[in-house]
């Protein structure tokens, strides 16, 4: 089958109009007509979108493969190595982003230890910290895409050849975040401490915490990014051990007895 059939079956079988797949897609009607005809093809986010509510692979839609097995859909959510290459993307973004935003947050101690407490450059240093951590904070939101979301609430199921492309990647990569994990904790556990020492008045607060914020600062911004990036590779090649942890079991939970009301 060529495209056109192939959305064309699939459209059928969702029991979907080409009015509401239109709508589902943010097209027109007209559009996704032409391409059922073969008069044009949808541009790629178009595509993913496609192949996330059909829950198969670009590859089926584009060169008329097999579709998953419906006996096989029902055990989890259809991740295509277009899909999940788009969501580990979209997740280190997001990682960078929240880094910086914890980075920013805990800088602001130091304006606070340097600056004079009269007059308005302490809280004016501090401001502006805390501004610029709620931009990166707002950055993180909006470089994640709704679409994934579904990702990290339904268990998943990945072609075995994808899965083993991920697993090799995510060892290859592994090392590398593990090297700036560990320092990154070291430094966040210091600052911490230093900081704590301080203010339970252990030893008196100096100029010479501004270095403690900034430790704390940089240890943050490297155990949130690399934390992070490592969490999204385990998401999809350890689905099984994600979706058996209790956090994940409360939240479905949960999600299901809001949706009955």
């Amino acid at each position: 089958m060529n495209f056109g059939e192939t959305l064309f079956k699939l459209r059928k079988e969702k029991g979907l109009s080409q009015e509401a797949l239109a709508e589902r897609l943010g097209t027109t009607r007209q559009a996704v007509s032409k391409w059922e005809n073969d008069q044009g093809f949808p541009e790629t986010e178009k595509l993913l979108a496609l192949s996330n509510l059909f829950e198969v692979s670009v590859d089926t839609l584009l060169k008329g493969e097999n579709a998953v097995p419906a006996a096989d859909r029902e055990r989890g959510w259809y991740v295509s190595r277009e899909t999940a290459r788009c969501f580990l993307a979209g997740e280190r973004r997001c990682a960078r982003y929240l880094g910086l935003a914890f980075f920013f947050w805990a800088l602001a101690g130091v304006p606070w230890v340097m600056l004079p407490p009269g007059g308005g450059q302490r809280p004016l240093g501090m401001g502006l910290c805390v501004l610029l951590g709620i931009c990166a904070a707002v950055a993180a939101m909006f470089s994640q895409r709704e679409d994934y979301a579904v990702l990290r609430r339904e268990p998943l199921l990945l072609d075995q050849a994808v899965l083993k492309e991920l697993r090799d990647e995510y060892r290859a990569l592994r090392g590398r975040y593990l090297l700036v994990a560990a320092p990154s904790v070291v430094l966040f556990v210091s600052g911490l401490l230093a900081l704590a020492a301080a203010s339970r008045g252990m030893v008196p607060w100096t100029g010479y915490h501004a270095l403690a914020f900034l430790v704390l600062a940089a240890g943050l911004w490297g155990s949130v990014w690399s934390l992070s990036a490592m969490d999204s590779y385990e998401l999809l090649v350890e689905n099984q051990r994600h979706c058996a942890g209790v956090w994940f079991k409360l939240r479905r939970r949960l999600r299901g007895k809001l949706e009955s009301l």
